[in-house]
C-alpha cells in the first residue's frame, strides 16, 4: 500500500510578486524617484517636465544622478542608489540612449525591481531592443519600458519638453499609476 499526502484545494497560495513590479497606484502623497545620469541634457528636460506633472498630480519627487563608477566607486554608486531607492515609492529610471547608459539604466532598474518597487525603465526607441535584451539576460524580460522618440538628444529644448508632456499620460499607464 502507498501512502500519499492530500493537499487541501480550498487554501490559496501566497501571492506571487508580479515579475514586472507592482503598479504604482495612487500618486497622491507618494514619492516618485527620478533617476538621471550625466550624459543627456534632453533627459534632464524630460524629467524636469515629468517632475512638475507628478507634483501637479500630488506626488513628491526625489532625484538621483548616476555617475559612471570607476574601480572601487562601483560599491559607492550602488550604496547611493540603494539609499535613493529606499526613499521612494516608485522609480523612473533612464535614459537608455547609448550602450553604456543603457547597461547602467537597466542595472539600476533591476535593482529597483529587486526591492519590489513600481519601476519604469525609460529608453529611446533605438535602444529598446538592447534594453530588453539586457533585462532578459539578467532574468527580468518583463521590465516595464517607456519609449521616447529617437533621436531625443540634439533636439531643441522646447521640442523635448513638449515630447515629455505628450508622453506623460503613457508613462502613467506604464507605471500603473492612478491620479
Amino acid at each position: 500500500m502507498t501512502t500519499g499526502i492530500v493537499l487541501d484545494p480550498t487554501t490559496s497560495a501566497p501571492p506571487i510578486n508580479d515579475p514586472a513590479g507592482p503598479p504604482a497606484g495612487a500618486l497622491a502623497g507618494r514619492t516618485v524617484g527620478l533617476r538621471r545620469d550625466i550624459y543627456w541634457k534632453s533627459w534632464d528636460w524630460v524629467t524636469d517636465e515629468w517632475a512638475a506633472l507628478f507634483e501637479r498630480d500630488g506626488a513628491r519627487i526625489a532625484w538621483w544622478r548616476h555617475t559612471p563608477p570607476v574601480g572601487k566607486e562601483a560599491t559607492t554608486i550602488d550604496d547611493e542608489l540603494d539609499a535613493f531607492l529606499g526613499s521612494v515609492d516608485a522609480a523612473v529610471i533612464g535614459l537608455c540612449n547609448c550602450g553604456s547608459c543603457t547597461m547602467w539604466s537597466v542595472h539600476d532598474a533591476l535593482r529597483s525591481l529587486s526591492r519590489n518597487l513600481p519601476t519604469v525603465l525609460v529608453s529611446t526607441e533605438h535602444f529598446e531592443s538592447l534594453a530588453r535584451t539586457l533585462a532578459a539576460q539578467s532574468g527580468r524580460p518583463e521590465v516595464k519600458v517607456q519609449l521616447l522618440p529617437y533621436p531625443l538628444e540634439g533636439r531643441n529644448e522646447p521640442e523635448v519638453r513638449t515630447i515629455a508632456r505628450e508622453y506623460y499620460p503613457h508613462l502613467l499607464l506604464t507605471m500603473g499609476a492612478v491620479v
